[in-house]
């Protein structure tokens, strides 16, 4: 151990005990700002989850219109939706990319000679619009690579929705 003029070297640092102490004083207020803005953003997450939760409305934002198959329509989707009419229409979609796709439209009265070709062309379809009525259902698919949409209409009938009807705009 080296001494310098008369001090030890633990003398030397228990010599200036206000810059110990200021060194845990800004750790302590560094602590608190974490915990105080970690709890800050639990609550503005637990207050939208709260609000999602409490709306009735399937699409939270929209923008644009599904009507134009090159344009630029989205929407945000609310997660806490009923997404049963999603997975019957996805259901149908795939079934329509087998070889099955002419019977299956003839049974729903949807004779569009363009659909079976699209679909098999393109196997990447994205919902972006879906309107909810009392008796009439609305979802629109994106068909990036040929640059369609696919729209399916179900209607309220005895036993719950129904699949009506199949189109495709291009």
């Amino acid at each position: 151990m080296r001494r310098f003029a008369g001090v030890s070297e633990a003398g030397a640092r228990s010599r200036n005990p206000k810059r110990s102490s200021r060194r845990i004083f800004i750790r302590g207020r560094t602590y608190i700002r974490v915990l105080f803005t970690s709890l800050l953003l639990l609550a503005a997450a637990v207050l939208a989850f709260v609000l999602l939760a409490r709306t009735p409305r399937l699409m939270l934002f929209q923008h644009g219109t599904p009507e134009v198959p090159g344009g630029h329509a989205f929407a945000i989707m609310n997660p806490l939706r009923n997404r049963r009419p999603e997975h019957v229409a996805e259901q149908l979609i795939s079934d329509l990319h087998t070889s099955r796709c002419q019977g299956i439209l003839h049974e729903l009265h949807s004779e569009d000679p363009r659909l079976c070709p699209v679909l098999k062309e393109d196997r990447d379809a994205r919902l972006i619009w879906r309107e909810d009525g009392d008796s009439v259902r609305v979802l629109v698919y994106d068909l990036p690579k040929s640059k369609a949409r696919l729209w399916i209409t179900s209607t309220r009938g005895e036993i719950g929705f129904a699949v009506k009807r199949v189109s495709l705009i291009r």
